[in-house]
């Protein structure tokens, strides 16, 4: 890497590794086209198809030990997130080629969609450092890229399958979101942020971090990868029709203006569930709340090409994170 102009920006002699997820949506089928297209515009060491989660963990830490500066990670927002808990406040640079089904992660960076396009972005465009989440339970804790949910999500995981996100791709969530929808049931929720309490029943809560929240479909205009902040918030009270409602406003591009959604912004929140909910990480389901959820500033290096607009806090211009001091 170097700098140009105050802007960090990686260079074709980084040396760098490609690991690509075969178990993605297109991961296996494009790995030949994606390392052949990268060897010839930069400096790369290896390219690795890993078996498990723990080989692709382990590829990682051997050639950062090696001196890999640069890790070209094919695959979705789950391949992202795993390299991003390896990776986290490392002085090595994350690229992203999207060969998931979702891709969240990758339309929050606003790089080439056409694969020749990104190809030259990743050789030599522009790093930024990105905040990540972190969960934490009393037992473990874990970063994250897009976002933390508890309720329908989970169960919405559960249905979608590796093999209908491969064969229906986007087609598969509107799919399986009713059938979730009607097998999660209300629940309460407790959020302590700021010596505050918000106790209040629904169906889904997330808490975001970023501008992306389901692929290039559901926006938050306040967020961004750069705000130091998460963003929680709920998708709808008890009734199934309030979900639909605030979602539906997503979609729309609308701000989060509904009483029932409950957003707040903040640096670190407190979430208990009763009953226990599991917590969805990225599109994984891991630990059951209690949990803690804190912003971890500039955590993350990655290949990306941020709004003009956005200044160097991540906030858009002229609005605050003015729920949070």
């Amino acid at each position: 890497m170097k700098f140009v102009d105050n802007v960090t920006q990686a260079s074709p002699d980084d040396p760098t590794v490609l690991i690509v997820n075969p178990h993605s949506r297109t991961g296996r089928e494009r790995f030949e086209h994606v390392k052949q297209s990268l060897a010839g515009a930069m400096n790369l060491i290896h390219a690795v198809l890993p078996d498990s989660e723990d080989e692709f963990r382990s590829t990682i830490e051997h050639y950062c030990q090696k001196g890999a500066r640069r890790f070209i990670i094919g695959g979705g927002d789950g391949t992202l997130s795993a390299a991003a808990n390896v990776l986290a406040y490392r002085p090595v640079v994350i690229g992203v080629v999207p060969l998931g089904t979702g891709n969240t992660f990758f339309s929050g960076l606003n790089l080439p969609t056409s694969f020749s396009q990104l190809v030259e972005v990743l050789a030599s465009g522009p790093v930024s450092a990105i905040d990540l989440g972190l969960a934490e339970t009393e037992t473990a804790h874990r970063y994250f890229l897009n976002t933390a949910t508890l309720g329908v999500s989970e169960r919405l995981t559960q249905l979608l399958t590796e093999e209908s996100k491969k064969k229906l791709g986007w087609l598969a969530w509107p799919k399986g979101v009713r059938q979730a929808i009607m097998q999660t049931p209300v629940f309460q929720v407790r959020l302590e942020y700021r010596n505050l309490l918000d106790v209040f029943r629904t169906r889904q809560l997330i808490v975001a971090n970023g501008h992306n929240l389901a692929g290039p479909v559901f926006m938050l205009d306040r967020a961004s990868y750069q705000d130091r902040r998460l963003h929680g918030f709920s998708l709808g009270g008890k009734d199934w029709w309030s979900l639909l409602k605030v979602a539906g406003r997503l979609v729309l591009g609308q701000q989060i203006s509904d009483r029932s959604a409950h957003y707040c912004v903040v640096k670190e929140v407190r979430v208990s569930t009763d009953p226990p909910m599991a917590i969805d990480i990225d599109g994984d389901v891991w630990q059951p709340a209690p949990c803690r959820f804190i912003a971890q500033p500039q955590a993350l290096f990655v290949v990306a090409r941020f709004n003009d607009k956005t200044n160097l806090n991540g906030l858009s211009a002229g609005k605050t994170a003015d729920t949070e001091s």
